[in-house]
């Protein structure tokens, strides 16, 4: 991953509509180009023209690929709809879309895999003032919130309009449980301590404070479980969805369940990264670092088939096995309030004291919804959780934190298949998006943020999708934490970049950022790609998907 390919030159096959690669077709007429220097790409069509003709091969080099009807004219052989051009990787309605292609299948992120609502449910219902909590007072309001969470087997815990005081954190470790306040703007909760103040606050040999990378002054914890069911028997390749087992016994179809695989000598990070990092034995040895979830579709005997394309290769060297999908909590809903700290400066990287938001730990198919955080190092943390959805937070200061003002702002690390989307990040942390630590299938839509980073932390982060996204003034797009060599390369293997917008054109990340990246319609993609990169830059407002995530869920349906 060395190429120094200039993406404003004639680069290669991989490379669609570069700049010096087309020529755009006059008015009336489709266009048409040659291949340049290891391949162009044909010329789009010009308004109202026909479909542009496949570029011939230049020197060396493939043909390129036949340019889209232009937006207002009419398709021709073969070409796209009159008022958009499709990527070449998904295509005018995901006909391009192969199981073993560069895109993941992101259709099954979120809560629930993200094709249902939100749920609202309305009973059974019990208040915080029930249990004493008064607001507007000033006095510390923990012990009621606390009685009302031990207080409440299932259903709604409200918070009504007002200021309340919390000085302890609260844990939820129960399923179907949802904290309710009347809105983001009328309910807040006031935290004048950061958890260092009020559990302790210590620092290992590096530096780096206790409360760096994880907690929550809300908490959701639990663990996902499930008994063991069978091994895996025989090799499987990505985009495939049959398996052989030792035994089918005990499948049915339409049941959960979970592929694992354990990394030996590396090899399994070897595969998040499609070979071009060759992993850590010290680190990655012996753990389970590949975590799949899927429905079956069928079993027969000694097989089973998933709904779900395999996303990464299946190896009997990792010990694959199928496990139930078992969390020990589920559906837990944060939601409607603000969540206030104490105006302090920041104290900088890892030297942070827990000013630390929202903290799910190994939960499944729950949600944050409508939520402020306020003068936080932390917004809202995922860990190793799945099929979860954060939608419309808002990340802010009430005060003068500095230039950065926390550590990680939306953060997964060591789940799957999870969505964040409408999100509004109106200051800079030291990183706003990240994913880490084997983060699969993470999904970043139809957000915005004032100068926004995708911290992508190393750790064979995979597959992530970022969409429809707006970062601000565009000067850290790809500004990312962790340590080398250990968690190098930046990204996993099949991030892809989707409809990225900014103030600026967006400088790609360095050559080694990561293996098989996917960038369709980003701003300006100036810079070098790596040769194994793919770069489409077609006009967003010609984009036949503005947000691939959105048409995957409706193409999938419900």
């Amino acid at each position: 991953m060395t190429s120094t390919r200039s993406l404003s030159g004639l680069a290669c096959a991989l490379l669609v509509a570069c700049g010096g690669g087309s020529d755009e077709g006059a008015p009336g007429s489709g266009g048409q180009a040659s291949g340049g220097a290891g391949g162009a790409t044909g010329g789009a069509g010009g308004a109202g023209g026909a479909g542009g003709i496949a570029g011939s091969a230049g020197v060396g080099g493939s043909a390129g690929i036949a340019g889209a009807a232009g937006i207002s004219g009419s398709g021709g052989s073969g070409g796209a709809p009159p008022n958009c051009t499709p990527s070449t990787t998904y295509g005018l309605d995901g006909e391009a879309w192969k199981p073993d292609g560069r895109l993941l299948d992101w259709a099954w992120a979120g809560y629930r895999t993200g094709n249902v609502p939100l749920p609202t449910p309305a009973s059974p219902a019990k208040s915080v003032t029930d249990f004493g909590a008064t607001p507007d007072d000033s006095t510390d309001d923990t012990q009621a919130f606390l009685a009302a969470i031990a207080g409440t087997p299932s259903g709604v815990i409200t918070i009504p309009a007002g200021k309340f005081v919390i000085s302890e954190r609260l844990e939820i470790k129960k399923s179907n449980l949802v904290l309710r306040g009347a809105g983001r703007d009328k309910t807040t909760l006031y935290l004048p301590k950061a958890l260092g103040d009020v559990y302790g606050l210590t620092f290992n040999s590096a530096g780096q404070s206790n409360w760096s990378f994880s907690g929550g002054f809300i908490t959701v914890q639990g663990s996902i479980g499930g008994a063991a069911l069978a091994n895996v028997t025989a090799n499987a390749k990505r985009g495939e969805k049959q398996l052989s087992v030792s035994s089918s016994a005990g499948f049915t179809k339409g049941q959960w369940v979970r592929l694992l695989q354990t990394d030996v000598g590396g090899g399994l990070l070897k595969l998040f990264h499609e070979g071009y990092y060759p992993g850590d034995v010290d680190e990655d040895t012996g753990k389970t670092v590949f975590k799949f979830a899927s429905p079956i579709a069928a079993v027969e005997s000694g097989k089973i088939t998933l709904e779900r394309p395999l996303p990464l290769d299946v190896n009997t060297t990792f010990t694959p096995e199928l496990r139930a999908f078992t969390p020990s909590v589920k559906e837990v809903g944060v939601e409607h309030l603000t969540m206030e700290f104490a105006g302090t400066p920041y104290p900088g990287h890892f030297k942070e004291h827990g000013y630390n938001a929202i903290y799910f730990q190994g939960v499944s198919d729950s949600w944050v919804r409508d939520v402020a955080v306020l003068n936080s190092d932390y917004g809202v943390n995922l860990g190793g959780s799945f099929f979860c959805t954060v939608t419309d937070v808002v990340l802010d200061t009430n005060f003068d934190r500095g230039s950065l003002t926390g550590h990680h702002g939306l953060n997964a690390g060591g789940g799957a298949d999870l969505w964040f989307t409408k999100f509004d990040v109106k200051k800079r942390f030291i990183h706003d998006l990240t994913v880490d630590n084997y983060a699969f299938a993470t999904v970043f839509s139809d957000g915005k943020g004032v100068d926004i980073d995708m911290d992508h932390h190393g750790r064979g982060n995979y597959g992530t999708l970022f969409s429809a996204l707006d970062l601000g003034a565009g000067n850290r797009p790809f500004a990312s934490g962790g340590t080398a060599p250990l968690r190098m390369p930046h990204s996993g293997a099949r991030s892809t970049y989707w409809n990225l917008t900014a103030g600026k054109d967006i400088t790609l990340p360095a050559t080694d950022f990561g293996p098989l990246l996917t960038f369709v319609s980003v701003r300006g993609s100036t810079g070098t790609a790596s040769p194994d990169w793919m770069v489409e830059n077609i006009p967003p407002a010609a984009l036949c998907q503005k947000d691939l995530h959105a048409a995957m869920l409706k193409k999938r349906g419900p």
